[in-house]
């Protein structure tokens, strides 16, 4: 089971999710509830937590504070925070802490199902690919043609865009530009190789507005031209059918 720990200062919160949801369907033992960024601290360390969920707001020491620290000594642990509307933009200050996800209070249960399930997720998919990584992959070849950034795909996934790249560094040791470059230009290849399309249109195709764009991405990617390229694969073509002949 999956340690978890929920902080709240206000009760009605923290005992409410601990006492309403069903942790054990989540593969998920709740092993504290605090009111405070001390205690949250404390017992994190001292039961091993793996998943927090904490209110930012809280007394003795913020949910944000608490969460640096821990993350010193529980590296792998994965964060969930509670923000009131107009704290999000300090929220947003805990990007490079790790946090995996932001629930705007008043937080449902099915949001904290949802957010505690792909925590679980990522933590069972430590030292494999993991199950991101494949919806992510699969994402970018589903969307090719729309020009996905790191930011829409997040959005649609539910999760903040900073936590995706850094998890998918994590798995797969590449860059995640550096990942939607790369099918963006195979796709290309084969669009130049297997079809009559104009380079504008095949552009296009893998979600570049700009041919000219497209073009110095296909040239950095293949150390040459789109037109080089398909010319290269005409004469290929002709010569394989010509040793064929003969």
């Amino acid at each position: 089971m999956v340690r978890l720990i929920i902080a709240d200062d206000e009760v009605i919160v923290r005992e409410g999710l601990r006492d309403t949801i069903d942790w054990k369907e989540l593969g998920v033992e709740v092993v504290a509830c605090v009111s405070d960024g001390l205690a949250l601290y404390q017992e994190a360390v001292q039961l091993r937590a793996e998943i927090i969920l904490s209110d930012i707001r809280m007394p003795k020491m913020d949910g944000l504070q608490a969460i640096e620290k821990i993350r010193r000594e529980l590296p792998g642990c994965v964060f969930i925070l509670f923000t009131a509307y107009e704290e999000f933009q300090l929220a947003k200050k805990a990007i490079d802490l790790g946090v995996m996800a932001y629930l705007t209070k008043p937080v449902s249960r099915r949001e904290v199902r949802e957010k505690v399930r792909q925590a679980v997720e990522s933590l069972s998919g430590s030292g494999t690919r993991g199950s991101y990584v494949e919806r992510m992959e699969q994402y970018v070849r589903d969307h090719l043609s729309e020009g996905v950034t790191l930011q829409t795909m997040a959005e649609d996934m539910q999760m903040h865009p900073a936590y995706l790249s850094r998890y998918f560094k994590e798995k797969t040791g590449m860059n995640f530009h550096l990942f939607h470059r790369r099918v963006r230009m195979e796709r290309a290849k084969e669009l130049l190789r297997d079809t009559q399309l104009k380079v504008y249109e095949i552009a296009e195709r893998v979600g570049y507005q700009n041919p000219q764009h497209f073009a110095v991405a296909f040239r950095e990617e293949t150390g040459m031209s789109p037109g080089e390229y398909r010319m290269g694969k005409d004469r290929d073509s002709e010569e394989a059918e010509g040793h064929g002949r003969a």
